[in-house]
């Protein structure tokens, strides 16, 4: 007795056609893996250690590739670092915002950037070198000042919210505060970074408390609202 056998389908009969990337699509492709070879390789080797032919190679491309999709090396850093500052402004937003405290939020924001210094140190030294470099050239240093003014506009914008939500009044402006803010975040990174024992993780949220402690108080003829 002979078994039916079943016909086998041919894999060339069920094969899906390959999606070919349209030109905008594969420049957009090219231009991520580029960015995401150089944050690996700033990270390890840092801004004057890097190389673009690294960079490159590491990304599966050449050289040409990289300076058709980018000025140079100070501009993929420039546009990595905005990214990057981007991602931590979101990251700081999200743990300030909807916190039922001025001090709540304060604590909040200080972990959160804590938290961000022990995850990516090399990050946040590549970002302190870079702005070494940046300062000391005065064709740079714009580009460079405008990507530092983005956290403190952020900053900004978080303690115009806090104040109003709150009913407080500030006894200096907010940017002038956020300006503040950022220093100390600056500080207690390097302080972090060269000295870890030496800086307790719950440190820069009680600074913060005590200065918006300092900082504020009850807007005059409103009622304020609880947690100051």
């Amino acid at each position: 007795m002979e078994i039916a056998q079943t016909p086998q389908r041919s894999s060339t009969a069920t094969a899906q056609p390959a999606t070919r990337m349209t030109r905008e699509q594969s420049k957009a492709n090219t231009r991520e893996r580029l960015l995401a070879a150089a944050r690996r390789v700033f990270a390890r080797s840092g801004f004057h250690g890097a190389s673009v032919e690294e960079i490159a190679s590491m990304a599966g491309f050449s050289t040409g590739a990289l300076y058709s999709n980018f000025d140079g090396k100070e501009d993929l850093f420039l546009i990595l670092m905005e990214r990057e500052i981007d991602e931590h402004a979101r990251e700081i937003s999200k743990a300030v915002r909807e916190r039922a405290s001025v001090s709540e939020r304060a604590t909040g924001g200080a972990r959160q950037w804590m938290t961000m210094i022990e995850r990516e140190p090399d990050l946040l030294l590549l970002f302190m070198e870079f702005w070494a470099y940046g300062v000391r050239d005065a064709k740079i240093r714009p580009k460079v000042a405008a990507q530092f003014a983005h956290m403190r506009e952020v900053l900004t914008k978080l303690i115009a919210e806090s104040v109003r939500e709150f009913d407080l009044e500030l006894d200096l402006p907010p940017e002038q505060l956020a300006v503040a803010i950022d220093a100390l975040a600056d500080g207690i990174a390097r302080q972090k970074l060269a000295d870890p024992d030496a800086v307790p993780d719950e440190l820069m949220g009680r600074v913060l408390s005590l200065l918006f402690a300092g900082a504020t108080r009850p807007a005059a003829g409103r009622g304020r609202r609880s947690g100051r």
